[in-house]
């Protein structure tokens, strides 16, 4: 259980560098904020969301790890529900309680996080899952002896 708590916090941790930076060379390349252009920013940042975290922590996850393909698709499956199910459930509540716009997804794409489609929510979960145990799962060749 310990692995599966130290594995979200990494996985966490990348989350919100990945998010920071997303935003920022957002920022730097187009020179519009990322709530003017929900369509733009949405996909800009929702590609580095879906990939780069889970990549790195497949990658974090073939060094320290003894079963690093079976702990990657557990912990990169409780990220990606609880990321969802989270970032929804602010949604609900701040729309529900008069900030913005009454409806959820118009609200979070509006204020927060404009990557946060249905196509992010499914699709994409899926991509990152899979993504995290593909990199945990390759190994690089050892070299062949030379004689």
């Amino acid at each position: 259980m310990s692995k599966i708590i130290e594995g979200l916090a990494i996985t966490t941790i990348f989350y919100f560098a990945t998010l920071w930076s997303a935003f920022t060379l957002f920022h730097f390349i187009y020179r519009i904020p990322f709530d003017h252009e929900w369509d733009l920013s949405g996909n800009f940042v929702g590609m580095f969301m879906i990939t780069i975290p889970y990549i790195l922590y497949g990658l974090v996850m073939r060094v320290r790890q003894d079963r690093p393909v079976r702990q990657a698709f557990i912990v990169s499956l409780i990220t990606v529900v609880c990321e969802r199910v989270s970032i929804y459930a602010l949604g609900v509540f701040f729309s529900s309680n008069g900030y913005g716009s009454p409806v959820p997804l118009q609200f979070i794409r509006g204020e927060a996080a404009p990557y946060f489609t249905p196509l992010y929510i499914f699709a994409g979960g899926i991509v990152s899952v899979s993504l995290c145990v593909i990199t945990t799962g390759i190994r690089r060749r050892k070299p062949l002896p030379s004689s």
